[in-house]
């Protein structure tokens, strides 16, 4: 016996009443003006034709697949897509929504019809005055006035819902791709950034000992798109280039040493955690505090750049020349 998807959906839909196959990868299309279509409005009828579809999308383990379950008659009929691997949830539930449509207008042109959708996104989208997406655009051309849109909650137990669910699931699984679409312009931008992201790492992993920026990568070993240092301090500190007697020596600028004579070494960190003509300045900053947690620390850090800047404006009393 069959259960009747509408006596359930009912309770639980907003309705609004209402044309290419989508194999083709996605492009961008002519916005027509909003004055020369009809509008799509929510309305808050109950369905009550004997002819309704629920349709649905799926990612699952990378793979991709769309359905629609059509009640017609007494029988229930299953159509199901997979989709490229690349393609988003809401191409799949697009698509669902278009092959819905497409059955409803070559096999049942003349009756009133009752098209289910979870996807609040892809409804939404087709209110829009101004669509965009190549998707949309062709699935609100494919509407007419026999055709009734619902959003339906997915997952509380609507029989057409869970059905279709189940449905673009499967389809899944199927061993070749029936509707092929092209990368949606978001998950473009992220295989780019996440490509370009991977490549830098890989650049900087392989620095070797002698190498250009080795002392930061020994701070920072992953790379960050967000990560942007502009303090002239902070970047001191980081970098290792600023006013230090290793730095003046290391570029023959100066050859000079610390006054203190605790450290042969004199770069900058030797002043922020070490050295002793500076402890008066330093609170918060541990002699086992390091780069990284100076840097990241706020208290630390505005204890820092006043040690540096200091530094800076007593440097003939700080360094002293090397005979």
């Amino acid at each position: 016996m069959l259960i009747n998807p509408l006596a359930q959906a009912h309770r639980v839909c907003n309705a609004f009443p209402s044309q290419k196959d989508i194999s083709e990868p996605e492009r961008r299309v002519a916005v027509a003006h909003h004055s020369s279509r009809s509008p799509v409005h929510w309305g808050g009828q109950q369905p009550n034709a004997p002819l309704s579809i629920f349709t649905d999308g799926s990612k699952l383990d990378g793979r991709v697949g769309a359905a629609f379950l059509v009640y017609h008659n007494n029988s229930v009929e299953e159509h199901q897509y997979r989709l490229s691997d690349h393609c988003s949830v809401f191409q799949a539930e697009t698509v669902a929504l278009q092959k819905a449509i497409l059955w409803k207008r070559l096999n049942a042109p003349n009756e009133d019809c009752h098209i289910f959708s979870d996807s609040m996104s892809v409804l939404m989208s087709l209110q829009n005055h101004l669509i965009k997406n190549n998707q949309v655009q062709e699935t609100r051309q494919l509407l007419d006035a026999s055709i009734s849109l619902h959003w339906v909650k997915a997952h509380i137990g609507v029989a057409g819902n869970e059905e279709a669910d189940r449905a673009a699931k499967v389809a899944t699984q199927k061993d070749g791709v029936d509707v092929h679409l092209g990368i949606p312009e978001r998950t473009m931008k992220r295989l780019l950034k996440d490509s370009l992201l991977a490549h830098w790492q890989t650049v900087w992993d392989s620095r070797e000992e002698g190498v250009k920026g080795l002392y930061t990568r020994n701070i920072f070993a992953k790379v960050s798109r967000t990560r942007c240092i502009s303090n002239p301090y902070d970047i001191q500190l980081a970098t290792n280039h600023g006013l230090s007697p290793h730095y003046l020596r290391k570029f023959n600028l100066r050859d000079c040493s610390c006054r203190c004579g605790e450290d042969q070494e004199d770069m900058v960190l030797h002043f922020v955690i070490k050295c002793p003509l500076l402890s008066h300045l330093r609170n918060s900053i541990k002699f086992n505090s390091t780069v990284l947690q100076v840097l990241t620390h706020p208290t630390l850090r505005r204890e820092m750049r006043s040690i540096l800047r200091h530094v800076y404006l007593h440097e003939r009393d700080m360094f002293q020349n090397t005979d």
